[in-house]
């Protein structure tokens, strides 16, 4: 008997030590541990875009649309069978034909965006580094920034609005942002998302609120993808020019440690229209 409770004991208490794990790492999106994704086909669930079912599947969203035959504005419906690889069908896709009335997953009707570059990333929330990039399997896609709940959080670049829901689990409450055919931005862990699908966003536009992640940690997770591939975002944005973070309260940062003090100066605020003055 005695055996038996110590036995009981011990297990309780292993699962007690991983309930209380604290570890911040980014969420790493696999789609093909949901149950929508069999074998090389991807089942469209409704709220998906075709930009969200290409960033779960770390794929390039032209690669997704050209190997399904998409073209813009990349209409998808729930239950439509997308296959997940980059070789283009030579026939059609045979699609589902839709009700009079169908349940219509939600559409990104982007349209195609002026061919330019991103010449200057703003911060898009204020706040430390609590975790970098990293390119080791499993670790982080992008960077994780400390901050207070309810803190605005903006958009890094100009753009449009491809994503705004909570589709992606590991995730949260996820915007994603199309700047051109080559850059996308993702804002996860939202307390609250300020902007919709198709809207288009100006650099430093207050577009969520900062809220916590799937341990209770608040920050945002932010990501930036080239092509379909994480990059790091610490190659983009800008640098800390001089000062601390307004919440250093005069400490400073250490050496090494990266704040976005440059873009939320002291003379920095936000107008009520959501933008950086």
């Amino acid at each position: 008997m005695g055996d038996f409770r110590n036995g009981f004991l011990l297990i309780i208490s292993l699962f007690l030590i991983g309930c209380g794990s604290t570890t911040t790492y980014a969420p790493v999106v696999n789609g093909w541990q949901s149950a929508a994704g069999k074998r090389s086909v991807y089942i469209v669930q409704p709220g998906d875009t075709l930009y969200s079912i290409a960033w779960a599947f770390n794929m390039d969203f032209r690669d997704l649309a050209r190997g399904n035959q998409l073209t813009q504005p990349y209409l998808i419906h729930p239950g439509q069978r997308l296959r997940m690889t980059t070789m283009v069908v030579k026939k059609p896709v045979q699609r589902t034909a839709l009700a009079k009335k169908p349940l219509m997953a939600k559409q990104s009707m982007v349209s195609r965006l002026p061919e330019r570059s991103v010449t200057h990333w703003l911060w898009p929330a204020k706040g430390k580094v609590i975790e970098k990039f990293s390119t080791k399997p499993g670790a982080n896609k992008g960077i994780n920034i400390g901050g207070n709940y309810a803190e605005p959080v903006v958009a890094s670049a100009a753009g449009v609005v491809v994503y705004s829901g909570a589709g992606l689990p590991s995730y949260g409450k996820l915007i994603i942002i199309k700047h051109n055919d080559d850059y996308l931005s993702a804002y996860a862990f939202n307390q609250s998302i300020l902007v919709k699908e198709n809207s288009q966003v100006k650099a430093g536009q207050k577009i969520a609120e900062m809220g916590r992640n799937n341990a209770g940690k608040t920050m945002l997770h932010f990501e930036i993808r080239r092509n379909g591939k994480p990059v790091d975002p610490l190659r983009y944005l800008k640098e800390e020019i001089s000062g601390a973070c307004p919440r250093d309260k005069g400490d400073g940062v250490s050496k090494g440690e990266k704040c976005n003090s440059a873009l939320w100066s002291p003379s920095a605020r936000v107008s009520r229209a959501g933008e950086i003055e």
